[in-house]
């Protein structure tokens, strides 16, 4: 009776816990990295904010006040939709790009790709320039 008493447990504990022994020497398929939503929300708006930068160098001084009225209003919007730490990276990834140098053959394709992109910007906000 001694050894029932003792081996029983023994025997219940190898009996119940097998599943996990064999799950445990089986080796984990390797996950899928998933696409990280918030990094690329927060990468979006740092090139948002450079080619604003970038299309700030392509202007002539006159329009520039129309434009940086522009990228405040970007901003503002930015910091009510998304906080201000996301506003952040667009005001200063827009600072990094204005003290880039841009070639002026390379003016027509950055103010394009502006528009194109403050155009998307305000579609999804269901409004219009």
């Amino acid at each position: 009776m001694i050894i029932v008493r003792n081996v029983l447990p023994i025997l219940l504990a190898a009996f119940f816990l097998q599943p996990y022994a064999q799950a445990a020497d089986t080796p984990a398929a390797p996950a899928a990295t998933p696409v990280d939503e918030e990094e690329q929300v927060d990468e979006g708006l740092k090139r948002f904010g450079y080619l604003a930068g970038l299309a700030r160098g392509c202007v002539v001084e006159g329009q520039r006040v129309m434009l940086e009225r522009e990228v405040l209003d970007l901003h503002a919007a930015i910091s009510r939709l998304l906080g201000t730490d996301r506003a952040f990276l667009f005001a200063s990834s827009f600072g990094y790009g204005t003290n880039v140098q841009i070639e002026t053959k390379d003016c027509a394709e950055v103010l394009k790709n502006y528009d194109q992109r403050v155009e998307k910007f305000r579609a999804g906000r269901g409004e219009t320039k």
